[in-house]
């Protein structure tokens, strides 16, 4: 294989491997039951994925860890007993703390607070999604906190609330609840009962049900703008109706261009609207399907009378979705309105002005025509007055030869000339006319010949 080969080969290899590698993109951290759980999510507004990397990087180097990759998009560590794992999303970068044990008594103490004072207040300054979640082990031994059969009323307990919605997962290897509502320091807690499942399957449910919070948080952000959108809609529809209405009740003419005016400005507001929101939309599909699949993988059954965990998430953010889709589609249809309005008073304005251009031909033909007859009329008089000037000179030179002694009268020899130059200037004349005519045809010919 020669260099040039080789050169070509390498970006398939590193492309291949790149590719290969995002099925291992989103790790899961794993600890035997009990432990306990944090998880912190942060929009990335104003900080890049490489501010929040080099980030993470140091924290790790002031704690004698390996730093992630250049390029990577996730990062595990261990620090003491805390594992943490650092994500980078397409809009949002994430930490996930794990700790062995449960708080005594659940959520006294989260694994949060296990770091550094400086870390938790920059995590925490930057909060967008915050999960707490307790994994208790039924029917633990001494030193672990107990679950016993009444486990909806130790839920109930340790969430603070009447209300609350949960049911058996992983078939039926874990009880999941939650009341959905934040704590003092805005993160929404849930408790995990380890019923026997596997480490590996807890593992992954516990995945699950974080990417759901953070999924599912990140899709509602497009509800408000969905809103608002149907707010400036609302504003934008009645002055389309208005320019229709008035497009189809008056005939003035002169009036198109102001109306073609206007249905453009709202065209631009419509578009704008349109192209403001396409992927604040887009996303919003794209996490809410997240959270549709990760509720499928859970595989939730119902535990007694109580209202279902993803029951009660899908109850909220499917009606937003579905305002979100309505949203995007009535911006499209305004948008697909105004084309079809700017299109139709177009086609007036241009018939106006089709009319117009065709009114100032004929004008223009009239005038052609006026100045052919003005031009044939100046010939006629030219011809007399090349004829006068012409026997004039005539007389003038037969005076000349009668006073040299030559036997001629020049009074009888101009009248007899008159007519002969007469017919000479006449004939000049019309070969000279038709011989630009020749020409101007035979150039507008060639014109239209391709």
């Amino acid at each position: 294989m020669t260099t040039e080969q080789r050169v070509s080969v390498a970006p398939h290899r590193q492309q291949r491997i790149a590719l290969s590698n995002e099925w291992h993109a989103r790790p899961s951290l794993s600890l035997p039951s009990p432990f306990r759980c944090t998880h912190l999510v942060a929009l990335r507004s104003e900080t890049s994925l490489e501010e929040s990397r080099r980030s993470f990087a140091a924290f790790c180097a002031d704690h004698g860890q390996g730093q992630p990759a250049a390029d990577s998009r996730h990062h595990s560590v261990q620090i003491g007993s805390c594992l943490i794992k650092w994500e980078g999303h397409t809009e949002a970068t994430s930490h996930t703390i794990m700790v062995p044990g449960n708080g005594r008594p659940p959520f006294a103490e989260s694994a949060l607070d296990f770091l550094d004072a400086g870390k938790r207040e920059e995590l925490m300054d930057d909060m967008f999604v915050g999960v707490k979640i307790e994994v208790l082990v039924a029917g633990a031994g001494e030193g672990d906190v107990t679950v016993d059969d009444v486990s909806v009323e130790t839920a109930r307990s340790l969430l603070g609330a009447r209300q609350i919605y949960g049911g058996t997962m992983s078939e039926s290897g874990a009880e999941v609840w939650s009341a959905f509502r934040h704590d003092a320091e805005g993160f929404v807690r849930i408790v995990v009962i380890d019923r026997g499942i596997s480490e590996g399957r807890l593992s992954r449910l516990l995945q699950r049900l974080l990417e759901m919070e953070t999924y599912r948080m990140l899709a509602m952000m497009a509800l408000p703008r969905a809103r608002e959108v149907m707010a400036e809609l609302g504003e934008l529809e009645p002055q389309l109706d208005e320019v229709m209405g008035q497009l189809a009740r008056r005939r003035d003419e002169s009036a198109h261009e102001e109306l073609l005016r206007r249905i453009t400005a709202i065209s631009a507001q419509a578009e704008h609207i349109a192209a403001a929101n396409a992927y604040r939309f887009a996303a919003a599909r794209a996490y809410a399907g997240i959270v549709e699949r990760r509720v499928n993988e859970c595989d939730e059954q119902r535990l007694g009378s109580y209202q279902r965990y993803s029951n009660f998430l899908m109850k909220t953010l499917q009606p937003a979705m579905r305002t979100c889709d309505a949203a995007e589609r009535r911006t499209h249809e305004v948008a697909e309105r105004v084309a079809r309005a700017a299109g139709l008073l177009g086609s007036m304005v241009d018939m106006v002005q089709k009319k117009q251009n065709q009114a100032i031909l004929e004008t223009m033909a009239e005038r052609a025509t006026l100045q052919l007859r003005l031009q044939q009329a100046v010939e006629g008089f030219s011809i007399f007055a090349i004829s006068y000037y012409a026997v004039g000179l005539i007389a003038y030179g037969l005076k000349s030869a009668k006073a040299l002694g030559t036997p001629v009268d020049p009074e009888v020899a101009t009248g007899f000339a008159a007519p002969a130059v007469f017919a000479l200037v006449w004939f000049s004349v019309r070969a000279v006319r038709r011989r630009l005519h020749g020409e101007s045809a035979a150039g507008a010919k060639g014109r239209r010949s391709p």
